[in-house]
């Protein structure tokens, strides 16, 4: 920070919690409240990729009464579950389908993630803070200067809950399609079509009616968000499917650890990790082209 700057706080207070922040270590942290993750981690690394379960079929939504199943037929499901016409009601928000060759995923700490997460968020948004209250009477230089800190610290809180999310194996991450209440129904068709064959990721879902007139979400979603190639490669099948059109609706990722708050503190994860490689900036140009 520019030592001109009018930082909140004396001398000592501002640098003691200056040094909470840059001394957080989210790995650390998870490993001290949680040592059989350092036993998960270390048979990740001597263990093959996991297969299909004695080389069957896999459903992960398997016996939900609002999800297809192994033995029904996709155009059954289609027709007993409609999303145009299936109205919210307890036990079915959502429409789901699984992809059945994709592999069951390791286990996720959730609470842990959350407790981890919650934990890094309040930390930054304390500093955000007093570097609002500091804002408010800082010029030139010196508020140039405070706003790069901030900045750079919100870089720093992403990084955090990335690296905590991955030693919770909270990976997955979904494309978000928003289809027109006239279109929902040929837009999930295709959508659930192409995940039990395979073609997409490794689960979809479709909102159920709440109000008629409304646009609905549909989210597919893929087993890394980390994995920039796939998450490229189902959103060049979507192209290829007409899902997304250059002239359409923006479409938008967003990776399953989301820390979604009501407070003043709630903090995004930017829903873009597709820049690094060719491929996968191909794939958004297409998108985005005229």
């Amino acid at each position: 920070m520019d030592p001109d700057s009018d930082f909140y706080g004396d001398e000592g207070t501002t640098s003691a919690f200056k040094a909470r922040v840059d001394q957080f270590d989210v790995v650390e942290w998870w490993d001290s409240r949680n040592v059989v993750t350092r036993h998960l981690q270390h048979a990740a690394h001597k263990q093959p990729a996991p297969t299909l379960r004695n080389g069957r079929l896999h459903n992960l939504y398997e016996g939900l009464p609002g999800a297809w199943q192994l033995s029904e037929p996709i155009e059954c499901f289609l027709f007993r579950l409609p999303p145009s016409t299936t109205d919210l009601r307890p036990g079915l928000d959502w429409i789901y389908v699984a992809n059945p060759y994709a592999p069951p995923g390791p286990g996720q700490a959730h609470a842990q993630f959350c407790r981890g997460g919650e934990e890094r968020l309040a930390l930054f948004a304390e500093f955000e803070q007093m570097a609002t209250a500091s804002i408010a009477k800082t010029s030139g230089s010196a508020l140039t200067a405070l706003k790069k800190e901030v900045a750079n610290e919100r870089r720093e809180l992403v990084e955090d809950l990335r690296d905590l999310a991955s030693a919770c194996n909270i990976v997955t991450g979904k494309w978000m399609l928003f289809p027109e209440p006239e279109r929902v129904d040929e837009i999930w068709a295709k959508v659930a079509m192409a995940t039990v064959n395979g073609e997409l990721g490794i689960a979809a879902k479709v909102a159920t009616r709440v109000e008629a007139e409304k646009a609905r979400l549909v989210c597919v979603y893929t087993s890394d968000f980390r994995d920039k190639d796939d998450v490229a490669r189902v959103l060049n099948r979507m192209r290829e499917l007409e899902l997304v059109r250059p002239s359409g609706k923006q479409i938008y990722y967003k990776s399953a650890y989301d820390l979604d708050r009501s407070d003043s503190i709630s903090w995004q994860i930017p829903t873009r990790p597709l820049t690094g490689t060719p491929k996968a900036t191909k794939a958004l140009a297409m998108v985005h082209e005229d």
